[in-house]
């Protein structure tokens, strides 16, 4: 609960569903700069804090903030799979 009037509300700045939804702008900002890779997000969580972990195939992309909107941003090259 953060307080707020009429019986409070839950506070939603650390759930992961709220990280999902700030990563499409993320993603679409990455993009718009002139990044042409594959890129996917999530929440993760880091030393027991939630960030936004962006994952790229190829090339690291260039410009990606280090927080989005108050949420650190992680980037993770992504591995291909053996087989």
């Amino acid at each position: 609960m953060d307080g707020g009037s009429e019986g409070g509300r839950l506070s939603t700045l650390r759930l992961p569903s709220t990280l999902v939804l700030y990563s499409v702008p993320l993603l679409q900002a990455i993009k718009r700069s002139g990044y042409q890779g594959k890129l996917n997000a999530e929440p993760a969580l880091v030393n027991g804090s939630w960030v936004i972990k962006v994952t790229y195939e190829g090339e690291r992309p260039p410009n990606v903030p280090r927080t989005w909107h108050g949420h650190r941003v992680v980037l993770e090259e992504l591995k291909p799979a053996n087989g």
